[in-house]
């Protein structure tokens, strides 16, 4: 079998797993080559990244990508590769990667990943640790991700924090350790760890306690 072939097998097998949606289990079926393919996931992308569909391809498209490289970066992704633009697919990386540019990153398996200038990352996974600067932005779901924000980059979601400078997070559970902010926003039973008390808003059942206490927990 081709790599074409190859990764269009496993498109089927992942449908069929997801039970995806007609239109498109169809436009992945009537694609003739890998480019198409990868049109065809940029249009569905929300939906491959949080569903069932990942699972089966994370498992697979780094054998594939290994020999169809260029097809791949033809069409701006890139597999467990740096790069300053297009789509980032982290999956079973051996070695931290960093984007830049405007670049927009997914981690679908634990990972180490730095973010510059505008370059977005996207995190499900526990494990992960991630760093932000410039106007880099984050979203994780995942309490067990350590995220470090600074400079003007910007983070949200769940997460285990730390800010320096001008940094702004939006976290919605977990704990943030601060050591400079522009503006935190703590939700869900957030501990936020700082001595500052200007720019931090507390909702929920969130707490904020002296950064000093961050070394007994």
């Amino acid at each position: 079998m081709t790599d074409f072939e190859k990764l269009k097998e496993i498109c089927r097998v992942a449908c069929h797993e997801r039970n995806a949606c007609k239109p498109g289990f169809e436009a992945l079926m009537q694609a003739e080559n890998i480019p198409q393919i990868m049109r065809v996931w940029r249009d569905n992308w929300d939906d491959i990244f949080k569903s069932k569909f990942a699972d089966v391809m994370v498992g697979n498209i780094t054998k594939i990508y290994a020999t169809a490289k260029d097809e791949f970066n033809a069409s701006d992704v890139w597999v467990n590769e740096p790069s300053e633009r297009g789509l980032v697919i982290i999956s079973n990386a051996t070695e931290p990667i960093t984007v830049g540019g405007t670049a927009r990153a997914y981690l679908f398996t634990a990972a180490e990943v730095t973010a510059t200038e505008n370059a977005q990352v996207y995190c499900r996974t526990a494990g992960s640790k991630i760093v932000l600067s410039g106007h880099a932005y984050c979203h994780c779901d995942s309490c067990e991700t350590e995220v470090t924000v600074r400079n003007f980059a910007h983070a949200d979601g769940q997460m285990r924090c730390t800010t320096y400078n001008a940094a702004e997070v939006v976290i919605q559970g977990g704990t943030l350790v601060d050591y400079g902010h522009r503006r935190i926003a703590a939700y869900g039973g957030t501990r936020v760890y700082s001595d500052a008390t200007k720019g931090i808003e507390l909702g929920g059942q969130s707490r904020r306690y002296p950064i000093s206490e961050v070394k007994s927990e």
